[in-house]
């Protein structure tokens, strides 16, 4: 039975890499022309919807979102999503109207043909250079006073341990507040299940089904200084861990 799940795994786990090659391939004469060309962010968030929901179609993923009604229309927000697989990326797309840009780590950047999202509509971010961290911030920020809202993960990195999260880090507790920036917190429930992160490209499960998503109530930043950093970033984890448990037990 165990050799049955991981055949079917592997040949799911091989028709997402394919497909994501194919529909780069794709999608990447009408980014060029949106991204480059234009610098139409908004064309190119309404082109990134039209390939999120082809990608989730295509590997029979059911997005679902619960809260939708928690997120602002009238302001750009961060949200501030756990990372368990390299679907988190795609999946909000399906159901956030309001544009957002990503950020990223740095070799993304360097991937043919997909980096052509990292021409000005997407941020990256050296994880081991404080130097990249600070000019990614300053990005971020832009993007903020520009009325773009960001989708970032406050982990850094896909946690192998998935639901449990890994530890956040501080940046983008400290860029919200510099910019009195309200934090919307985001809960993927099901991603680590439907492609699981690991170190090697074909590691751990993967399957089609459900990803659930669940918005909780946006935080606000108004009065708060740079001394408030720590409480916020707790705030958020315990607020996101609840919303994980509650749904494991």
């Amino acid at each position: 039975m165990k050799i049955i799940t991981n055949t079917l795994s592997f040949l799911w786990k091989t028709w997402f890499v394919t497909y994501m090659f194919i529909s780069t391939l794709f999608f990447y004469p009408f980014l060029l022309v949106s991204i480059v060309l234009l610098k139409n962010y908004n064309l190119t968030y309404k082109i990134y919807r039209i390939w999120a929901w082809s990608i989730c179609f295509s590997i029979g993923i059911i997005p679902r979102i619960t809260n939708k009604h928690l997120i602002p229309q009238e302001e750009n927000f961060i949200i501030v999503a756990n990372h368990s697989s390299q679907i988190d990326i795609i999946v909000p797309y399906t159901k956030f109207k309001h544009h957002f840009a990503f950020l990223a780590k740095e070799e993304l950047k360097k991937l043919p043909f997909f980096n052509i999202n990292f021409k000005g509509m997407n941020v990256t971010v050296d994880r081991k250079s404080m130097v990249s961290g600070n000019s990614s911030l300053k990005q971020c920020s832009d993007k903020l006073s520009q009325g773009i809202s960001l989708l970032i993960f406050p982990e850094g990195t896909r946690s192998k341990k998935a639901p449990q999260m890994r530890p956040f880090k501080a940046g983008l507790f400290k860029l919200a507040i510099e910019n009195q920036t309200s934090i919307l917190p985001l809960v993927f429930l099901d991603n680590y299940k439907r492609l699981a992160g690991g170190k090697k490209a074909f590691e751990g499960g993967a399957g089609p089904g459900l990803s659930r998503m669940v918005v909780l109530d946006p935080i606000s930043t108004k009065g708060m200084t740079l001394k408030d950093i720590d409480e916020l970033k707790n705030k958020t984890t315990a607020l996101m861990k609840a919303e994980i448990d509650a749904h494991l037990t």
